[in-house]
């Protein structure tokens, strides 16, 4: 209960809100592998289906504690060669005169607890991926 004290009801909110994003994302491609991929009807989406899904979405959840972690891919956020550049177009408008619009107090987080709101994201998916499949692993013959 201390980890939930430590969380603000913005931040408990994008978490909720990136969890069932990827909730829909995840039974929609579960329901699209159970359609195009298991057109035999051999193996049951809540067994295979989701334990895949359960299974990429800790990976994920892995990848964002590495994150957290300080582990980062160089090559990935290098800037690209100054040999090529864009050609200019549009007008220029001087913008000194206007005042500043506040910036939103919603969803302005720093990358760190950016990258926590989807580690818990991606690890309460990975769980509500993974028990289904387990359960219906156990219960599959006795269900059927």
């Amino acid at each position: 209960m201390e980890f939930l004290a430590k969380y603000k009801p913005k931040k408990l909110k994008s978490v909720l809100y990136k969890l069932f994003r990827r909730l829909i994302t995840g039974l929609v491609f579960a329901l699209l592998w159970d359609r195009f991929l298991n057109t035999q009807k051999r193996y049951l989406m809540a067994e295979h289906a989701f334990f895949v899904l359960g299974a990429v979405f800790f990976a994920l959840a892995w990848f964002n504690y590495l994150k957290m972690d300080g582990v980062k891919i160089h090559y990935l956020n290098e800037k690209k060669k100054a040999g090529r550049k864009k050609p200019k177009t549009g007008f220029l408008i001087d913008y000194a005169e206007e005042e500043p619009s506040p910036p939103s107090a919603d969803f302005e987080y720093d990358e760190t607890e950016e990258t926590k709101t989807s580690f818990i994201s991606n690890l309460l998916a990975g769980i509500c991926f993974i028990l289904p499949s387990l359960f219906f692993a156990v219960f599959s013959e006795t269900l059927l």
